[in-house]
């Protein structure tokens, strides 16, 4: 067998085992208040559909329509009473179109990021931030 044959059929194997240890996630967040403040409730599974409890998880979010211009001081996201679930905050600078990354560091390593639409709230109200696809510029 020629070196390139292994180094391939080994990339293409790394990539499936890579596929099956992403973990997933379930994200749901409301905003309130000035700024306006972003509560998250994050939900992690395995790839076999099973709570990660125990893990580590990070909270950051920036906005990609002002690259650079708009970002938060990450924050933890703590583990409820519930298998698998994480309840964090973030203090945004403003409503629009946010991308919430969720790093996992323990005890799997991951990064996933969702866009989520935020729009201010009357007063002591909570909005739901609802999820998007939206490219920069076009919320």
């Amino acid at each position: 067998m020629s070196a390139r044959f292994v180094l391939l059929f080994c990339l293409s194997l790394c990539n499936v085992a890579h596929a099956e240890a992403r973990v997933k996630l379930n994200l749901q967040c409301v905003s309130f208040g000035d700024g306006p403040v972003l509560e998250c409730i994050v939900q992690l599974q395995t790839a076999k559909d099973a709570p990660l409890s125990g893990a580590m998880v990070t909270l950051n979010a920036h906005m990609p329509a002002m690259p650079m211009a708009h970002g938060v001081k990450p924050s933890a996201a703590i583990a409820t009473n519930q298998p698998g679930e994480y309840r964090g905050q973030l203090h945004l600078e403003m409503p629009g179109v946010w991308a919430i990354q969720v790093d996992v560091s323990s005890p799997k390593r991951d990064r996933l990021v969702r866009r989520l639409l935020v729009e201010p709230c009357e007063k002591d109200k909570r909005c739901v931030a609802k999820a998007t696809t939206s490219k920069p510029g076009n919320p």
